[in-house]
């Protein structure tokens, strides 16, 4: 597999001006148009920087994430989970990873304060997008961050997301838990999602008691709604359920832990498993005693 970095960071560093909307579309967006045609983001409205961005606001962000050799580690953190995957199983790759590296913009309360500075999109194979501000988060957990969004593009390979988006709750916890037990192998708990590892003790337990009768049932929404939580029921659109945020992200992280601990199977194991087998939703073939 060939990793292409596309680092709109350098590309905005090394502007004399206002990048113009046609430079942008050739440098930048161009790359990623094959997933965009599947998933239609918008970057921009994500929190990241684009064309628009006025350089002027942003020498103080680029001059952190140079300090702290944010491209040099995204790089590195990319070539360890491709390594980790080569050498524990027969996993299939894309013959091109694009990683699209983003500056946020500062605007995206969601990403500036819930999730702490960091956006990241691994969901379509072949693709990564990363937007990232400043934040201690952020340069304390990159490579975890990386390894997150890389596991979703090995994951999603053997799993595909289903076309009509009827994705059941088990199955988008599953895919949250599996990237984030891979993110901590790799790189330690504490660099994981602070939603992840910062539910605990009563708060996890009740929220699994909320979460866990609903594994079977499917619809985007409602799965959104499990994972996600009550803090992004209003601008996603999906039904509240008196959960934190990021709750399922904590609940199938622990799914999957409790999951590798009662079967004595490693984390590349478990990722080329369905969610069924993991959830034990598999049923016996007819005519099986």
């Amino acid at each position: 597999m060939r990793i292409e970095i596309y680092n709109t960071l350098l590309l905005l560093k090394w502007s004399c001006a206002q990048l113009s909307e046609a430079v942008w579309q050739d440098k930048v967006i161009t790359h990623f148009r094959p997933m965009l045609e599947k998933v239609p983001l918008n970057f921009s409205a994500m929190g990241a920087c684009d064309f628009s961005t006025p350089l002027d606001s942003l020498q103080d962000v680029l001059d952190v994430f140079e300090r702290n050799r944010i491209v040099e580690r995204i790089e590195k953190a990319l070539q360890t989970a491709l390594e980790a995957f080569h050498a524990n199983g027969s996993f299939s790759f894309p013959d091109t990873l694009k990683v699209g590296i983003f500056a946020g913009n500062g605007k995206n309360a969601i990403h500036e304060k819930l999730n702490h500075g960091f956006s990241g999109f691994g969901g379509i194979p072949g693709f990564i997008v990363l937007i990232l501000s400043p934040t201690d988060y952020v340069l304390k957990s990159i490579e975890a961050l990386v390894a997150h969004e890389f596991h979703h593009n090995i994951r999603n390979a053997i799993e595909p997301w289903p076309k009509d988006n009827n994705i059941s709750v088990g199955q988008y916890l599953l895919i949250e838990g599996l990237a984030e037990a891979f993110a901590a192998q790799l790189y330690g708990e504490d660099r994981i999602g602070p939603q992840t590892i910062g539910l605990v003790g009563a708060d996890l337990e009740k929220a699994k008691q909320m979460i866990l009768p609903h594994l079977e049932e499917k619809g985007f929404q409602v799965a959104q709604s499990y994972l996600f939580g009550d803090a992004l029921a209003d601008a996603f659109g999906y039904p509240k359920t008196g959960l934190p945020h990021g709750a399922g992200y904590a609940v199938g992280y622990h799914l999957v832990k409790d999951y590798l601990a009662k079967t004595g199977k490693d984390i590349f194991i478990a990722s080329a498993e369905t969610s069924k087998q993991i959830l034990g939703q598999e049923t016996a073939p007819s005519g099986a005693s």
